[in-house]
């Protein structure tokens, strides 16, 4: 009986995935039906369609072969046109019963037809776009909720692994998530999506789509807050009839002081991925590191250089300084391992390790690599003579700082700013809201009086030139422009186009121009900014969707990127070149990397004033000189003053 039921669901599942497709699952129904019923007809072959006693029956083809491809054409005949049983007339009585049942079958088959559109089939399709129906899938990837990121996070699936199935269940109507998905393109990627409305944090809502099947979880904040998604966590970390080992768990929070209990609600057995803590720090080291963003935006995208964890034998008891040379094709940045703690055995990892640091069995390298497989090469390294010995040049937060635009990120961007700006630098925020509302937002927030910044609000709208009056753009280091819904009558994207529009406009004539960083909701409309003086995009939702997806392909990302992007730990910096090599002296990338390596530091890329791009984990055999405008990427620890 068990398997009779199961028999049934999965019938009826294959059913529901069919109807979802309309018309062509009409079709193929009513193709199904006529196939079947027409097999069924031709048994009638065995009780004596071609004896002698129906010899005279016009109606029985004897044309072919008086057998099985007669009876075929007999059959479908009959299924497929109006019953003509008088035509049976004189036919044996076995004959007449199949001529007579066949033509009450074919009617059948129109009746259940039309039925089916008219009722069952809307029925079903109805039930489908209220998302209703549960999921039979295995090996599944599984969303719970819909925010912002979630087009960018489907992106990045269909990237890191074409033909994926994902079910996304969320608090949503159904033909509004399927047409925000249809919009962003989403149908045309290798993946298939399965949508579900209802609640993230039900256990039977979470049955419903096989949640104890998935391979992976992605939790996504839903509304304005974080409530939702704890209590998804919560429900999550409780169940105790998981199969196999607890799928990996990713979650989106929006504020940071949610995080903890975000922790908490999942056992820490989650990885939690701070969506406004994620993008301030990327945007902050970005206004101290102008050309940054091309770094993130690589590491976010499946194109170019991305991060790869790797046991390699070869590596076991040497230190990590050694090493650094024998990888032709990638950069070995960090080193990861598995800890015991109370819920088991969880990823650590360290960055930018110590060069002496030595290599244990269970140790795997992290890489920033092209692709895989990464090649080993024990090819010595010979030192080269001649490197800069003196401390590089930390960069600086700029003197004058502004600040377009006011959304959730902003208070973290502060004191993120003050604790690594010197004395005396000053942010003027322009926003359409008012002075004593944004006063009233910030002292809320703030944990403890700024140290090192003094903050100015404007009240008025940026892409009026009228605002512009008092300010004078060039007098600004950096000019920041935040993905805002401040204005009610266009999205974040179309607001921002029209503040860059009007900043162009009003620097047209500047000799001097400020470093630019905008901050993008949608990848689509990164174009639009190339010709408007804009230095740096930073795409938040590619930022956040890459930690979620790639996290959950691949867990052991998790600490990694924690370890990045976490105030107080290390980060990604452009330096002068010259601190690293002597200017007007011809080097490779291998002596770059001991260089670095010599400062504590682990150098990734090379960016040539020359070429204009940054170019990560270069050609080893490629030669350069350096020049005084010559910048060097590197992993180091976050130095404050």
């Amino acid at each position: 009986m068990q398997i009779i039921r199961r028999i049934k669901a999965r019938t009826r599942y294959l059913f529901d995935r069919a109807f979802d497709r309309e018309f062509a699952a009409q079709l193929g129904l009513f193709v199904v039906l006529v196939i079947v019923v027409t097999l069924v007809g031709m048994t009638v072959v065995f009780f004596g369609l071609f004896a002698p006693q129906n010899a005279d029956v016009a109606s029985i083809p004897r044309d072919i072969d008086s057998g099985i491809i007669d009876a075929f054409w007999w059959s479908v005949n009959h299924v497929l046109s109006l019953p003509d049983f008088e035509r049976m007339y004189g036919a044996s009585g076995v004959v007449l019963a199949y001529s007579f049942i066949l033509s009450l079958l074919g009617i059948a088959v129109f009746g259940i037809l039309i039925s089916l559109i008219n009722n069952s089939i809307r029925s079903r399709v109805d039930a489908l776009r209220r998302g209703d129906t549960p999921v039979l899938e295995r090996n599944h990837v599984l969303v719970l909720g819909w925010s912002s990121v979630i087009v960018a996070v489907l992106r990045q699936l269909a990237q890191l692994n074409p033909g994926t199935k994902v079910v996304i269940l969320a608090p949503a109507d159904i033909d509004s998530m399927r047409e925000q998905l249809r919009i962003a393109g989403i149908p045309l990627l290798k993946l298939t999506v399965i949508l579900r409305c209802g609640v993230t944090s039900n256990k039977g809502e979470l049955n419903r789509v096989a949640v104890v099947n998935a391979s992976s979880i992605i939790v996504l904040r839903t509304g304005n807050d974080d409530s939702e998604a704890i209590k998804t966590l919560v429900q999550l970390a409780g169940r105790k009839d998981w199969p196999g080992p607890q799928p990996t768990i990713t979650t989106e929070i929006k504020e940071e002081m949610s995080m903890e209990l975000a922790n908490i609600a999942s056992r820490n057995r989650a990885h939690v991925v701070t969506s406004s803590s994620l993008i301030s720090r990327v945007i902050v080291q970005t206004i101290r590191n102008p050309g940054l963003s091309a770094i993130f935006s690589e590491l976010s995208s499946t194109v170019g250089n991305n991060l790869y964890v790797r046991h390699v034998a070869g590596c076991t008891g040497k230190t990590i300084e050694e090493v650094a040379h024998h990888f032709p094709t990638a950069i070995p940045i960090g080193v990861s391992w598995r800890k015991k703690n109370s819920l088991g055995q969880i990823h650590a990892v360290a960055l930018n390790p110590e060069p002496d640091y030595d290599l244990a069995d269970d140790d795997r390298l992290v890489f920033l690599a092209h692709n895989l497989p990464i090649r080993y090469s024990a090819k010595p390294y010979t030192a080269p003579k001649n490197f800069v010995t003196s401390p590089p040049t930390v960069p600086n937060v700029p003197d004058k700082i502004l600040m377009i635009g006011y959304s959730d990120i902003i208070d973290d961007m502060l004191m993120q700013i003050d604790e690594h700006a010197v004395r005396g630098t000053r942010i003027t925020i322009l926003t359409q809201k008012s002075v004593e509302e944004i006063e009233a937002q910030i002292q809320n927030a703030r944990l403890a009086p700024f140290q090192s910044i003094e903050i100015d609000i404007m009240q008025g709208d940026a892409a009026l030139a009228g605002v512009f009056g008092d300010l004078e753009l060039s007098s600004f280091d950096c000019i920041v422009v935040l993905a805002s819904t401040e204005s009610k009558a266009a999205d974040a994207d179309t607001q921002t186009l029209r503040i860059m529009l009007r900043l162009f406009d009003l620097r047209a004539y500047d000799s001097r121009r400020a470093h630019t960083v905008v901050e993008l909701t949608d990848e689509t409309n990164v174009d639009l900014f190339q010709e408007l003086g804009v230095d740096d995009i930073v795409v938040s939702t590619d930022i956040v969707s890459a930690s979620l997806a790639q996290v959950a392909q691949e867990p052991v990302l998790g600490p990694i990127y924690r370890e990045l992007l976490r105030v107080g730990g290390v980060e990604i910096s452009l330096r002068p070149l010259t601190d690293y090599v002597p200017i007007q002296t011809k080097f490779k990338f291998d002596d770059v990397i001991y260089s670095a390596q010599q400062k504590l530091e682990i150098a990734l890329g090379i960016c040539s004033d020359s070429a204009g791009e940054i170019d990560l984990n270069p050609d080893r055999t490629q030669e350069w000189t350096a020049g005084d405008t010559d910048k060097i990427v590197v992993l180091a620890q976050q130095i404050y003053h």
